[in-house]
């Protein structure tokens, strides 16, 4: 549960950056593209541990 929560707000402080970054950083950092990659990392990671999570509630009894 709390997992989720640390997910969803990494998620909105991502997003809210991206909305940002090109006027206040520039491009010239390519920090767009890092918080692109970050942002498909983070959704990864997300996927994994909530599979993981599945496959133990499944084998706990």
């Amino acid at each position: 549960m709390a997992e989720a929560i640390a997910f969803d707000i990494a998620g909105e402080l991502i997003t809210k950056l991206m909305s940002r970054a090109p006027s206040q950083i520039g491009v010239r950092w390519n920090f767009k593209d890092d918080l692109d990659d970050f942002k498909r990392t983070l959704s990864t990671i997300k996927a994994v541990l909530l599979d993981a999570k599945q496959r133990y509630v499944k084998r706990t009894p």
